[in-house]
């Protein structure tokens, strides 16, 4: 799902935040901003726990007084920097334009197993529409149609020639203070769901990245269609599809593993 961050106020952004950001989102980690030189900055990677997160991102905000910030789940496409967002859109003639997005699936066509959906839809939708007319990302009726095409999911630009961020479907956002984060589930206290799945307690917490008591594949051929219903129903009585995601989404990368 990923968190997006739009820190107008990057002195105000607490550690606390950051790491529980991290915590549910740890697949990847960006930045991108106009450094104090007005040079567009775009850095990533994946880390290998919260520190190098705290430690790259201290020595960027250093450099600016506004940056967009993006933590990455994996859903779709290999767990690498390639994947970790910002994407660049377009860089000719002294301008870039950088890209963050936030959302379950664009609505492209998967044609690599290893690329994400933001990857194929930067690559084949905002690239081609970019080079013809880089301008298009500051025009309303672009963002309107980004807006309606890719239904609730948020996406982030920077364009360096007119120094903006622009968001699209900000209103499906939240702000706290002056910075603006593209979901609130990060933040969510975490529910438990106790389940008596085929014969036993089942506790799944979600946002943990892994489940306290993960369904093995043997346990999930038993379930019955029952067990299904009462499981997914769980999950949007408490407003929070992320634990049927991680479920599909481990057990889909399970079974890919095997052709």
């Amino acid at each position: 799902m990923c968190l997006i961050i739009l820190a107008n106020d990057i002195k105000s952004l607490s550690m606390d935040d950051m790491q529980t950001a991290y915590n549910r989102n740890p697949d990847g980690f960006g930045v991108m901003y106009m450094d104090h030189k007005k040079n567009f900055v775009s850095d990533k990677f994946v880390p290998k726990n919260f520190n190098e997160v705290k430690n790259f991102f201290n020595l960027h905000k250093e450099k600016t007084n506004v940056m967009a910030i993006h933590f990455r789940f994996k859903t779709e496409g290999k767990t690498n920097k390639k994947n970790c967002h910002p994407f660049i859109s377009y860089n000719k003639d002294n301008r870039t334009i950088g890209l963050m997005h936030n959302g379950a699936k664009l609505p492209i066509e998967l044609k690599h197993d290893n690329c994400s959906d933001t990857w194929h839809y930067n690559h084949y939708l905002l690239k081609p529409k970019f080079e013809k007319n880089p301008n298009k990302v500051l025009e309303n009726s672009f963002q309107k149609a980004i807006s309606e095409h890719i239904g609730n999911d948020k996406m982030v630009f920077l364009d360096s020639k007119s120094e903006k961020f622009i968001i699209i479907n900000e209103n499906l956002g939240n702000y706290k203070g002056k910075n603006w984060f593209s979901n609130d589930y990060w933040n969510v206290p975490k529910p438990n769901f106790n389940l008596n799945l085929y014969g036993s307690n089942h506790n799944y917490n979600s946002f943990d990245y892994d489940y306290v008591s993960t369904p093995t594949e043997k346990e999930i051929k038993k379930m019955t269609y029952m067990d299904i219903e009462m499981f997914v129903d769980h999950c949007f009585t408490h407003y929070d599809t992320v634990p049927i995601i991680e479920l599909i989404s481990k057990y889909q990368r399970k079974i890919l593993s095997r052709k």
